[in-house]
């Protein structure tokens, strides 16, 4: 492991920590969204990025670098403005998922500029995977 990242293993490092933030993200917005008794497939969107967690994780180690977790503070703040909007919005259900798909932007825009689909057929199919799931999950939503 060298002191410097390369670009690669910097861009896998961020897809990592984005699909657990994510993930995060949709279960605490579920959990909001059920104290309402209001049924999303937020559970089920949670546990779908995750399964993208171990494979991003190998990609990571494979690129020579060490997997992080997210920021912890960064998560809790994020959950905390998904509270702030449910208490302040008309509509809280929309916005609440109108802040997830903004969260799925991110990943997605990570996505398409990453290189890491060029070092390998593997990572290309994994990056092509997790971006279908993206704009599968924009459509569940949205509908």
């Amino acid at each position: 492991m060298s002191i410097i990242r390369t670009d690669e293993q910097a861009e896998a490092l961020d897809i990592l920590k984005l699909i657990i933030e994510t993930a995060d993200f949709y279960r605490a917005m579920g959990e909001l969204l059920t104290q309402e008794n209001v049924n999303h497939q937020l559970f089920e969107i949670a546990n779908e990025r995750e399964a993208y967690i171990e494979p991003f994780r190998k990609v990571v180690k494979e690129l020579g670098e060490l997997p992080e977790a997210p920021d912890s503070d960064k998560e809790w703040i994020d959950e905390l403005g998904g509270k702030m909007t449910k208490w302040l919005s008309v509509d809280s259900t929309h916005a609440i998922l109108e802040k997830c798909l903004k969260k799925d932007e991110v990943l997605a825009d990570v996505i398409n500029k990453t290189a890491l689909g060029d070092q390998s057929t593997e990572f290309r199919k994994l990056l092509d995977s997790l971006y279908d799931h993206l704009a599968h999950t924009k459509k569940r939503i949205s509908d």
